[in-house]
């Protein structure tokens, strides 16, 4: 992964997560793996995950991309966007 896609990506870990955390926790494990590059030398990262926490986490990443995938492409198929709306175009009148 891109070191400046991961550090962007980290940039939002103040925003609101509504209980959406696994994005930022794959981020968080990403710079981990990759703090020497991201830091280029320095302190040692402050942040440690064990072996099967990071499995788990990037097969439950691996998942959840899949799903979304095909939601977007279920949303796509009947035209219905995130949040429940529709185009007006497509609505029927009575």
């Amino acid at each position: 992964m891109d070191p400046m896609g991961m550090l962007c990506h980290l940039c939002h870990a103040s925003d609101m997560w509504r209980g959406k955390t696994l994005a930022l926790k794959v981020a968080l494990i990403e710079a981990t793996e990759n703090w020497e590059k991201l830091m280029g030398g320095g302190p040692p990262c402050p942040v440690m995950f064990n072996s099967e926490d990071i499995c788990e986490t990037m097969k439950l990443d691996a998942e959840q991309r899949g799903v979304d995938k095909t939601l977007e492409v279920c949303q796509n198929m009947i035209s219905f966007r995130p949040g429940g709306w529709c185009p007006l175009s497509i609505m029927r009148r009575p």
